[in-house]
């Protein structure tokens, strides 16, 4: 808590030096250490949302609907919200100038809150259930390389602006599954079910979890594009 009052301190009195960021420390192109002081300082900010600048809060981030369809198993996601992005920390963020091509790998916890509806089988064991969901790890790894263009605005500033990116993950720490009335509540039916993601977890997390980090990358990478074409380039590049 003392963090986000201290950030939104500093920014409210550095807004009146007129800068879209104040909370950005410009940095030359090749310095990779500044960069990823430069990213970590931005998040107090650009967590909450930053309303002046189109960009809405990511903590938590909302997830209306995800689906996970896997052989024989239907898994559908619904109202789910999003936490941990407000601890992120970056591994690594640099720029090939060269490809226009920014680079950012971070490690972040994430949990997850809201219903889930699951028919069919996993691994050849039947599983159903409909009801409240929670998902939990400590630790998520996830590596974005953003594909940006720079463009000229009316006011003659110059800005970078995020064209598509790809990205892959890892799950680093043993993710935590837990769905609510498996069966309708038969705890004797659920228990080889509830056994198979405890034992098996990173195998199946890593498929049925994917359309989660899909989801979040996608919003994560929305309000840095948000972000850059708000703030001129003058602002976070050190000529």
């Amino acid at each position: 808590m003392k963090t986000y009052l201290f950030a939104f301190l500093t920014f409210v009195l550095s807004g009146a030096n007129g800068a879209s960021a104040p909370f950005i420390k410009p940095c030359k192109l090749n310095d990779v250490e500044c960069i990823k002081s430069s990213a970590t300082a931005a998040i107090p900010f650009i967590v909450p949302g930053i309303p002046a600048l189109g960009i809405p809060s990511s903590e938590p981030l909302h997830i209306q609907e995800a689906k996970s369809d896997q052989d024989e198993m239907k898994l559908t996601f619904k109202d789910l919200n999003i936490y941990g992005l407000s601890k992120s920390q970056f591994k690594n963020v640099e720029v090939d100038e060269a490809k226009s091509i920014l680079h950012v790998d971070l490690e972040t916890p994430l949990s997850a809150k809201g219903t889930y509806k699951l028919e069919g089988k996993i691994l050849f064991i039947p599983a159903e259930g409909e009801g409240n969901i929670e998902i939990k790890t400590d630790k998520v790894r996830v590596i974005i390389d953003a594909k940006y263009t720079t463009i000229t605005d009316e006011k003659g500033d110059k800005h970078w602006k995020i064209t598509g990116y790809d990205y892959t993950y890892d799950l680093i720490n043993k993710v935590y599954f837990v769905p609510e009335n498996l069966f309708g509540g038969d705890a004797t039916r659920a228990k080889p079910v509830l056994e198979l993601f405890d034992h098996s977890w990173k195998e199946l997390i890593t498929e049925i979890g994917a359309p989660i980090i899909k989801d979040v990358v996608k919003s994560a990478v929305e309000r840095v594009k948000k972000f850059f074409l708000a703030v001129p380039l003058s602002e976070l590049v050190q000529s």
